[in-house]
């Protein structure tokens, strides 16, 4: 099955009542037997605008899953609709029948119209039992095929972990997400861009805060299969564009960092004023920093500027406290203090005013290396305060990881 489409049937769904979690849940699981799900769409319970839905489906896709519209109310009418689109007819399974009639036995209920409807099947189906409710699920083979699945997400779950180990071959999607700085989402498409068309593997691109992503996935009989097949397109990338990668998956630049001054053994330390924290936890939550991170200060005030890192308030009046002269005095005096090997600050103007008088978005970081320090200026303009103090964290964590690929 090459191209998969989820359908969910439902008006409440289209009117905002209810989340459609089936659909991300359907397609987590079709992933693990490497079935890639092209289209997600959405109906109400409408049968021509249903009927559409579905034809569109037959056309393009060749596994249609649709959930919702199996109940016993006169609006479910998901298997009138496609019994009319399939020509197969509404037949009576007994067995699905029986199990409604002891389920409202035990609950001394009598049956009417709209519970018996939920027995109905289409004809020739494989009519899936519902461990945990009443009406059925079907699978429906041909050109396309159908899976039919309740719309409750409880019974939809425990339809799909009875049937796709049965009817889904056993191959495997594998996937890894290359995660690349300082490099656009646009340039890093042209650069691989005659790789983004491949079907097995592929590559899809991505945009984050700051950074770009490619994620390689592979479909095979076996995980080891899919691995080398992405190890291949992967080498082909790095060959490119690896100047600007950072890692794979969850990695994330702090990490990166906190690996390569593990692996010289050497130290590091943080003072922030601008990022306000930002740049300590993003280091702080990587396993390991306490080997290599000695700390840290935050220090917003020009009096705790002064007192903790020994920045002139003659230098904060002559040049400002977002300038690259108190960025150099902040890291100097932290590296002094701290003894790290290598070290940062951070002041800038992220708004939503200027205190300074500098454009918001102007950002200064003093970067010491065992070779000296030196300040970088960064501008980011119309972004909003939380984007460019994020994006100040990550460009002084990246112009460190530089600067120790470079031997500094």
């Amino acid at each position: 099955m090459k191209r998969a489409e989820i359908i969910a049937v439902g008006s409440e769904l289209l009117l905002g009542e209810i989340v459609n979690t089936n659909a991300s849940y359907i397609s987590e699981q079709l992933s693990k037997y490497g079935v890639p799900v092209l289209y997600h769409q959405v109906v109400g319970d409408n049968a021509a605008r249903m009927r559409e839905t579905f034809e569109i489906a037959r056309r393009r896709s060749d596994f249609v899953i649709v959930t919702g519209g199996l109940g016993p109310t006169a609006d479910d009418v998901t298997k009138t609709v496609l019994s009319d689109l399939l020509e197969r007819p509404i037949v009576r399974d007994e067995e699905a029948y029986e199990t409604i009639q002891r389920f409202l036995v035990s609950r001394n209920r009598l049956m009417n119209d709209g519970d018996a409807r939920q027995a109905d099947v289409l004809s020739g189906a494989d009519v899936l039992p519902n461990p945990v409710g009443l009406a059925p699920g079907m699978w429906i083979a041909g050109d396309t095929t159908w899976l039919l699945l309740p719309g409750v997400p409880r019974e939809m779950k425990a339809l799909i972990e009875a049937t796709f180990p049965k009817k889904l071959s056993g191959a495997t999607l594998v996937s890894e997400s290359l995660r690349f700085y300082e490099i656009g989402e646009s340039a890093l498409d042209d650069a691989v861009k005659d790789l983004l068309d491949g079907s097995n593997p592929t590559v899809a691109p991505y945009a984050e805060t700051g950074e770009a992503r490619l994620r390689i996935s592979a479909r095979a009989t076996d995980e080891v299969t899919a691995r080398q097949m992405i190890e291949e397109v992967k080498t082909e990338i790095l060959k490119r564009v690896g100047s600007y990668y950072f890692g794979s998956d969850d990695e994330t630049i702090a990490s990166h960092l906190v690996q390569s001054l593990s692996r010289l053994n050497r130290t590091f330390a943080v003072a922030e004023s601008l990022t306000g924290g930002e740049v300590q936890s993003m280091v702080t939550s990587t396993p390991g920093a306490s080997v290599v991170f000695l700390g840290g200060v935050v220090t917003y005030s020009d009096e705790l500027k002064n007192r903790y890192l020994g920045v002139s308030l003659d230098t904060i009046e002559q040049h400002s406290v977002v300038s690259k002269e108190v960025a150099y005095e902040m890291v100097d005096g932290l590296s002094k203090t701290t003894h790290a090997d290598y070290a940062l600050s951070f002041t800038g103007e992220a708004g939503p005013t200027s205190n300074s008088g500098r454009p918001i978005g102007t950002v200064y970081i003093g970067v010491k290396t065992p070779n000296g320090i030196e300040v970088i200026e960064r501008t980011y303009l119309h972004q909003e305060r939380n984007i460019i103090r994020m994006r100040a964290a990550k460009d002084g964590l990246w112009a460190l990881i530089q600067r120790i690929k470079k031997g500094e």
